[in-house]
């Protein structure tokens, strides 16, 4: 059971999304939190601590509680790489950091999802996304090394060029369309550490597979995402759109 200052930065985070408050806007004082949270001002107090900690908002004295950043809008649904799928303004910054590239054999579940014989070798590439310098994404993607035998290479080099991209512009596998699957859930250690997230955070993990435009899977991800820093915006397709299809060149 989620102690009360928990359920406290619960309620303020709400707050913040229900109101639209933007970055600047000014939070109601700690008494009026505390009556409508139902909870006493020292636990209100404990839950802004926390959250000034995490620069979601500012405490100034004699002043008050200032929004620092609202949730970024994520449309994950979008093709391409992952700045695609986030609405950033001029002055945020998106870097990424590199935590492994490498072989292995895929497993079964894998060779199912990526329609691969049994054994086949495929390239993991896991990374931290970073904005405006704060970890709030971590990315994997598992990628067939026979569609692309020598992409390690491109990712140890720093190649500046987003994975999608690289995929398309160097191996021909221009993404199509993805499946997906959101799951909102406690975060786990390893999550914790790599996004620097209190012991009682929740994230949304996405999975899904991506298809090139000749139908066939080129990636099987799996994102996970702060959940108090993103509001995901999801769409769908009419059941009769036609898909893209890449032709043969003509003999």
């Amino acid at each position: 059971m989620r102690a009360l200052y928990e359920k406290t930065i619960a309620f303020i985070l709400q707050h913040i999304d229900e109101h639209g408050l933007q970055a600047g806007a000014q939070l109601p004082p700690e008494s009026k939190l505390a009556v409508q949270a139902g909870v006493s001002l020292v636990t209100v107090r404990r839950a802004l601590a926390e959250l000034a900690a995490q620069s979601v908002v500012r405490r100034e004295q004699g002043r008050g509680t200032f929004v620092v950043r609202p949730r970024v809008r994520a449309e994950t649904t979008r093709v391409g790489g992952l700045r695609n799928s986030l609405h950033l303004d001029a002055r945020s910054t998106l870097q990424t950091q590199m935590l492994g590239c490498f072989t292995r054999r895929a497993n079964a579940e894998e060779c199912g999802a990526l329609a691969l014989q049994e054994g086949a070798a495929v390239w993991e590439i896991s990374r931290l996304r970073l904005l405006n310098q704060r970890p709030l994404i971590w990315e994997q993607s598992t990628i067939p090394k026979l569609l692309a035998p020598d992409l390690g290479g491109y990712m140890e080099a720093r190649d500046p060029r987003s994975l999608y991209d690289l995929l398309d512009e160097v191996y021909g596998l221009k993404e199509a369309r993805e499946e997906q699957t959101l799951v909102s859930r406690p975060a786990r250690p390893r999550e914790d550490e790599l996004l620097d997230l209190l012991n009682f955070e929740w994230v949304v993990e996405i999975t899904g597979i991506s298809y090139s435009t000749r139908h066939a899977p080129l990636d099987r991800f799996r994102m996970v995402f702060v959940a108090k820093s993103f509001a995901f915006r999801l769409s769908t397709a009419l059941a009769n759109a036609v898909e893209a299809v890449e032709l043969p060149p003509e003999s």
